[in-house]
């Protein structure tokens, strides 16, 4: 989230960063510390919070904190955005959330059992339920477990095959 506070005395002849002036604003709303702004598309997320009781804004608070770097990073792609320099996605929406990491990592596991000659119900009795392994085989061709571990494993393919790039442009 980038904090957006008060206008520092002798930059008054610049540009104020103004709220009502935010493009792509998907979500607005007031808080007691604040007003909270979601920017977006279908590339780039980015968190506002301009401070309360302030008249003109105009600079980008970087308080140290454990997320400086995060906050620095989204600051910066925040000021190109607003100069109209935007080319990549915003580190917001590059970051991946703990769910995405777990599953990428995941579907590289899919990856790595089946380059390894493992059999799509050997993956799903490692990663699902290892009870599977006693399902007679006419019962394992109709089950769920079976049709989610031919989707992980197509996903897979695609990730390992050039899809990661998409991560790298924050899709």
């Amino acid at each position: 989230m980038v904090l957006i506070g008060q206008q520092p005395r002798g930059f008054e002849h610049e540009e104020p960063i103004d709220p009502d002036r935010m493009p792509n604003v998907i979500r607005r709303y007031s808080a007691e510390d604040g007003e909270y702004f979601t920017l977006g598309d279908s590339r780039s997320l980015v968190r506002l919070r301009f401070e309360p009781g302030i008249a003109r804004h105009g600079s980008i608070l970087l308080p140290t904190e454990r997320y400086a770097t995060i906050r620095e990073q989204t600051s910066e792609w925040l000021l190109r955005l607003l100069c109209g320099r935007i080319r990549e996605p915003s580190p917001e929406a590059s970051r991946l959330t703990a769910f995405r990491r777990r599953r990428l990592a995941m579907l590289l596991r899919v990856h790595d059992l089946r380059s390894a000659g493992t059999t799509s119900r050997r993956i799903a009795e490692y990663l699902i339920d290892p009870h599977l392994a006693s399902l007679p085989a006419a019962e394992w061709t109709e089950r769920n477990e079976r049709k989610r571990v031919r989707r992980w494993i197509a996903e897979a393919a695609r990730l390992v095959g050039g899809g990661y790039r998409d991560l790298l442009h924050g899709r």
